[in-house]
Formats: structure tokens, C-alpha cells, sequence
């Protein structure tokens, strides 16, 4: 009986820690929807207010977590990303792990230690900002172009996904 209920638990567990594979969402009921907005406190200090963004820049969330293998690696390509376009867009990650800040501070200082500042992260314990944007797998990443509308939403990560993604944010930039 207890392999029964654990073996849906543990395959439920592997699906929102980490896609290992990608698949772009194109045909996802939120593109082309106007992004919600949150306010939320930031990993380091401070609280982001989307709405100070939405309408100005572009804004990429970028959903992970610590034990996602595949965040992780994304990551650094996001970070790249936002570095070419400081001016133009900022990176929101939603780090969804449900323990302390110090946990996740402590691994983003070691992980990612030059980590634009326009690559804001906040955590998300309870879900809601995730819920927001109907994310249930990581990592997802969805842009939001500056007429505030979703116009990219995309499950999982693997090499070469970082080139689409810069893409769309080239084409919502205007450079």
C-alpha cells in the first residue's frame, strides 16, 4: 500500500523540481493575457512591486527553485541575458523552496556571486505569486513584453533554449 501512494508522490515531486527536457508553451491560455502583478519581499532586502516595472520594461520571472538541476543551469544564460539589456528589461527569479531566506541567500552568494542587479529575486514559499501565472512545473519561464502582456511562457530548460529566449527579448526590447 505505501508503494502505491509513494511512487504518484515521488514521480509529482520530479515533475516540479525540474523538467529535465523543455517544451515551449506557445498554445498556453496566458499569452497574449495582461501579466498579473504582486508585491513581494526580496531575497536580500526590500520588496519588488511588479507594477513599478510592468508598462516600463521588459520583465522576465524566471521560477526555481535550489533543487531544480535545471534552474540552476538556466540561470547564468538569464543572468547573461539581462546583462546585455540593463536599461531595457529587469529579471524577477521567483524562487519557490519552502524554507528561509538564509538557505537560499547562502546559495545564490555561492552559486551566482556576480548576478546582475537588475536580476531580482524573491521567494515565492507560499506559492502565490506562482499561482499567479499558473506555474506548476520548474523551471518556467514567462516574459512580459511592455504593453504588459504575456508573450512567452516556457516549461523545463536545457542548452540551447537561452538562444529563443533572447530572442523574444530582443524582438520585445526593439534592439
Amino acid at each position: 500500500m505505501r508503494r502505491v501512494i509513494l511512487m504518484p508522490l515521488l514521480f509529482a515531486l520530479a515533475l516540479t523540481l525540474g523538467a529535465s527536457g523543455s517544451r515551449a508553451a506557445e498554445n498556453n491560455p496566458k499569452i497574449g493575457t495582461e501579466s498579473p502583478t504582486f508585491t513581494e519581499q526580496l531575497l536580500y532586502e526590500g520588496e519588488l512591486n511588479l507594477s513599478e516595472y510592468l508598462g516600463k520594461k521588459v520583465i522576465l520571472l524566471d521560477f526555481w527553485s535550489i533543487y531544480c538541476v535545471s534552474c540552476v543551469e538556466e540561470m547564468p544564460y538569464l543572468a547573461a541575458i539581462q546583462k546585455k539589456y540593463p536599461d531595457d528589461m529587469v529579471t524577477v527569479g521567483v524562487d519557490l523552496d519552502s524554507f528561509g531566506a538564509k538557505r537560499v541567500q547562502d546559495f545564490v552568494k555561492q552559486k551566482f556571486p556576480n548576478f546582475p542587479p537588475q536580476y531580482r529575486i524573491i521567494l515565492d514559499k507560499k506559492r502565490k505569486v506562482a499561482s499567479l501565472y499558473d506555474v506548476t512545473v520548474l523551471p518556467t519561464t514567462i516574459i512580459v513584453d511592455k504593453n504588459k502582456k504575456i508573450i512567452f511562457y516556457h516549461v523545463g530548460f536545457k542548452a540551447g533554449d537561452e538562444k529563443a529566449i533572447e530572442e523574444v527579448i530582443k524582438k520585445a526590447t526593439g534592439k
